[in-house]
């Protein structure tokens, strides 16, 4: 899992499945597939919204998108 947000930027309900995109040496990356938000709503201040890492699952869609 990765935390990002909880200043003032987070996701909002409905987002589940967005990316985290993280820029690495003046490239995009997807890090993170949006998992859940605060059930407080969009941008509370301390609620970051919560992604599953991307590198975990990896494995698992590259079998999946192989295969289909």
């Amino acid at each position: 899992m990765v935390c990002a947000g909880g200043g003032s930027d987070s996701a909002c309900q409905g987002d589940g499945g967005g990316p985290l995109n993280c820029q690495v040496n003046g490239r995009y990356y997807v890090h993170g597939v949006t998992s859940f938000v605060s059930s407080l709503g969009c941008n509370t201040l301390r609620k970051p919204t919560v992604f599953t890492r991307v590198s975990s699952i990896l494995p698992y869609l590259i079998d999946t998108i192989i295969s289909n």
